[in-house]
Order: structure tokens, then sequence, then C-alpha cells
């Protein structure tokens, strides 16, 4: 098994208990929306909240677990990459579709992690008074999923160059 997939399996781990433990410290009623400014502008309860983060964990669960089924089955002629002849010559097949499973992978264990910081966000919000949003660390998060995203795709391109030794 690839780095990717082990990463995104702790991941789901991480975010299964870390949810587990936000539930039992948020409040009954809670903010679950923001304005720009970070000030609550909508409420629900903790039911409600949680019933909204298990269904976007499990639709981005779902997507990245696809990724990589569809990576694994995707004929040959389909995929595009740099140097296409030779990463998907038989010989390197195995390693380019697996290579390729465990990008997907990886970036979607950070695409998770990023929604698990802005629902962390969201409780610790809750659990101050007044309420409020820190929408700039969200920001930064975010921010930092892109930058990670950006340099996955240039590793990704750049491991896809042929070897010195086989030009």
């Amino acid at each position: 098994m690839r780095f990717g997939r082990i990463f995104f399996i702790l991941v789901l781990l991480i975010c299964t208990v870390e949810t587990m433990r936000l539930w039992y410290i948020t409040p009954a009623q809670m903010a679950s929306h923001f304005n720009a400014q970070g000030d609550p502008d909508a409420s629900t309860t903790k039911q409600q909240f949680f019933s909204f983060e298990l269904q976007t964990m499990l639709v981005v669960i779902g997507l990245g677990v696809l990724t990589q089924v569809f990576v694994a089955i995707t004929p040959v002629e389909w995929i595009n990459l740099p140097n296409r002849a030779y990463w998907i010559a038989p010989e390197r097949r195995k390693q380019t579709i697996s290579m390729l499973g465990s990008f997907a992978a990886l970036l979607f264990g950070f695409f998770l992690l990023t929604i698990q910081a802005g629902f962390e966000l969201a409780v610790s919000a809750n659990l101050h008074q007044p309420i409020h949003f820190d929408a700039e660390s969200m920001i930064v998060v975010m921010g930092g999923f892109v930058v990670i995203a950006i340099l996955m795709l240039v590793g990704l391109t750049i491991s896809f160059r042929i070897p010195p030794s086989e030009t």
C-alpha cells in the first residue's frame, strides 16, 4: 500500500475520533453559519450540525475512494500524463496507476483535513462567548490546502519525467 492510501486512512481515523470528541463538548444549540465578519447568522441543533458534518465527510470520502478506483479501472488510452508512452508501458503501468491512486488518496486526505478544520473552528466559535468564527484562521487553512495541492501537482508532474538513464 502506498503512502497516500495510508495517509488517507489515518486522516479518516483522526477525523472520526476528533468528531466524536467534539460531539461531547458542544452545546445542544449551535451557531452553524457565520457571515464574512465571523458573526453567527444561522443556528441549528447539535444533531443537525453533526449530521451535516457526517454527510459532508461521507461525500468527500466517497469521492476520494471513487477517484482511486477510477484511476485503477480507467483504460490506459484515456490516461493523459507527461511522457505517456514511457509511463504506461506494460512494465511500468502498475507502478504508474499506483502512483496516481496514491496521489488521489493524499489529495483527498488533505481535503478532509481542511474540512475538519472548518468544523473545528465552528465548534470552537460555539464554545466561546460571544460566539465568533475565526474566519482569518479558516482563510489560512484554505490557503494552505491550495498551496499543498499546487505543490502536489507540481511534484506529480515532475515525477513523470523520463529518468535520465532511460533517455
